[in-house]
């Protein structure tokens, strides 16, 4: 018998120093819910669900943007259903005032409640905002990057291919812009589309994970002139609905004399009615510009109402669109979430049972070691 290495009781100790290793990582993963808790657990599958956790994460996040871009799109198509509502009464008020049944006392009162009218049109483009930023481009507004509350663009449009513009190619009017991140990722092909220099940094339609949406000028200029360049005074010259220039009583500042180009439009009460109400329902087809006769079908420069009906349509489709893509990121994200889920997360029936067997171990290693440790005693007895 030997007594300076007790062999039985190092046995012992290494047994039950692994069971206990064991069952330490075990209650770790019951606790933790965690298969995977550190790299030692399974590296490769740790790297797997990491770059699964950035997808899920991404596609959250992406979805509470869409959300929030939807958001900011029904503010804008609310201030355009009350313009809509203006417009339609500005309508009623031009063709109350083509009857013959009124002198042009009557029509000046028309035309003073038509003013005021077209004032509250720029006062709703005006202030129209979300989360502080103006949503619709003005006349007066200065070109300016992106990350200004304006985003303006110069030729109210945002893409490489013009045709694509909401209003189209030959558009007269500014326009404004917001970028958003639809998707998890930022990839090469969004990088390739981002639009610098006349563009000011939007995304063409080649990028996969930004949309870039584009708001039309919204304010009086832009829902009457075909040319933005024609000023105030073509409005007070027709809502006069007078046989002469000064249809309104002392007009502050004074109307200028008509150039050439706005007598164009006519002089007579009835010429000027029927202009009007042609701007009104979008269908005038007198370019100011160039002095050419033109039909919208070239010359998508839309006025009045109809400018009005293309806008709130664009924004319509962008949320139906935006609402899939919402219904395609919660699908996305509970996919890779689940895949995430099968890699990392433990399995608690096999794990309890593993913890049970560990256990068992444990408690028979140690009531083994201290058999192994009290047996070297026996050879006391052969001292006595």
């Amino acid at each position: 018998m030997r007594i300076n290495h007790n062999i039985a009781s190092m046995v012992s100790q290494g047994s039950l120093f692994k069971s206990s290793r064991s069952m330490s990582k075990s209650l770790e993963k019951l606790s933790t819910g965690l298969r995977i808790n550190r790299a030692s657990d399974d590296a490769a599958g740790l790297g797997i669900s990491e770059n699964l956790r950035t997808q899920v994460r991404g596609a959250g996040q992406a979805m509470n943007n869409t959300q929030d871009f939807i958001a900011l799109l029904n503010v804008a198509e609310g201030a355009l259903n009350e313009q809509s509502d203006i417009m339609q009464r500005m309508r009623e008020l031009v063709v109350q005032a083509k009857n013959d049944t009124y002198t042009q006392i009557e029509r000046n009162y028309m035309g003073e409640e038509f003013e005021a009218l077209t004032r509250e049109l720029d006062r709703i483009a005006q202030v129209t905002n979300y989360n502080g930023m103006r949503l619709f481009a003005l006349f007066d507004d200065a070109d300016s990057a992106n990350g200004d509350p304006k985003r303006s663009l110069v030729a109210g449009t945002i893409w490489d291919d013009t045709s694509d513009a909401v209003f189209g190619a030959d558009d007269n009017g500014k326009a404004t812009h917001f970028n958003m991140m639809v998707g998890q990722n930022y990839s090469t092909d969004d990088s390739d589309a981002l639009n610098t220099g006349a563009q000011l940094n939007s995304f063409d339609k080649s990028a996969k994970n930004l949309i870039t949406i584009q708001l039309g000028q919204m304010d009086s200029t832009g829902l009457f002139f075909k040319n933005a360049q024609i000023g105030g005074e073509f409005i007070k010259y027709l809502t006069g609905f007078a046989e002469t220039t000064n249809a309104f009583d002392n007009p502050d500042p004074p109307i200028p004399a008509l150039t050439p180009m706005q007598q164009r439009f006519g002089e007579t009460v009835q010429d000027k009615l029927q202009t009007l109400l042609e701007v009104i329902d979008g269908t005038d087809t007198t370019n100011p510009t160039a002095g050419a006769l033109v039909t919208n079908a070239t010359n998508t420069n839309y006025t009045g109402i109809e400018r009005i009906n293309r806008m709130r349509a664009y924004i319509g489709a962008t949320i139906n669109r935006l609402e899939h893509t919402s219904n395609n990121l919660l699908t996305s994200e509970a996919n890779q979430q689940a895949a995430e889920s099968i890699i990392r997360d433990v399995d608690f029936a096999g794990e309890t049972a593993n913890f049970t067997k560990n256990q068992i171990i444990t408690q028979t290693a140690t009531s083994m070691l201290a058999q192994a440790n009290i047996r070297p005693q026996s050879v006391l007895s052969l001292l006595g």
